[in-house]
């Protein structure tokens, strides 16, 4: 029998463990490519796909300045006169500006951007717009209505809903100071509360979480301004 020469394989042994060592990264390194692909496809379905009846917007410190201002944003109290043909902001003061956006899916990605809030590792979209000021303002009502709820979370701070004619709904949250109760009839412009605070709001001076629905379906509250109500009644 041949004697095995231990000394004239080490070399051919050498290079084999390399090549094999080389494949073994290739092989890791195709693997964290693909999680992290899939992680980015998870990262899209969250983002587009989190809203739904029991989701609600939070705001984590990432979010916690002023975005720009839109060019359809308006301030003061301007649109605020009390004509039951047209909708009012919720608020009367001029010194609010928008905290954050409505999120659009129809928008650019510039301006999704100032509506994706991310929170305890979830991203999420704003489901209506987040009004700011650095002192506290009157939160009125948009339209005359019934208020059909009154609520205190702990997390979103006290929540006010009312109802209005041609199937619209509008909710203020994270209020203080809330000056109506279940079964209240308010007038359009009315003083419901104060702006005022919450768990997911805490990195703002002072703030109002304004949704409003349409028919059972949220809608961007800076585009419900521009509603005509003449218009909604013949539908």
């Amino acid at each position: 029998m041949k004697k095995f020469d231990v000394k004239r394989m080490f070399i051919p042994g050498m290079y084999l463990v390399a090549v094999l060592a080389v494949i073994g990264c290739v092989i890791l390194t195709a693997v964290s490519i693909n999680k992290y692909l899939t992680e980015q496809d998870d990262f899209d379905y969250t983002v587009n796909g989190l809203i739904d009846d029991e989701s609600v917007p939070v705001q984590g410190e990432e979010n916690n300045g002023q975005v720009e201002n839109n060019d359809n944003e308006t301030n003061g109290t301007e649109e605020n006169q009390n004509n039951e043909n047209t909708i009012i902001r919720p608020y009367n003061s001029e010194n609010v500006t928008v905290g954050r956006y409505f999120y659009d899916f129809e928008d650019d990605a510039k301006s999704q951007e100032h509506a994706i809030i991310y929170y305890e590792n979830t991203y999420m979209q704003n489901s209506g717009v987040d009004y700011i000021s650095e002192t506290v303002f009157d939160v009125v009502s948009v339209l005359s209505g019934k208020v059909v709820s009154v609520e205190e979370d702990d997390i979103l701070g006290n929540i006010i809903k009312v109802e209005h004619e041609n199937k619209i709904i509008s909710v203020y949250q994270g209020v203080d100071k809330v000056a109506v109760k279940e079964g209240d009839t308010v007038t359009q412009g009315q003083v419901i509360a104060t702006s005022g605070n919450s768990s997911i709001n805490s990195n703002y001076t002072t703030s109002l979480h304004f949704e409003v629905y349409y028919n059972g379906t949220l809608m961007d509250p800076e585009n419900f301004y521009t509603l005509n109500l003449d218009e909604l009644k013949e539908d």
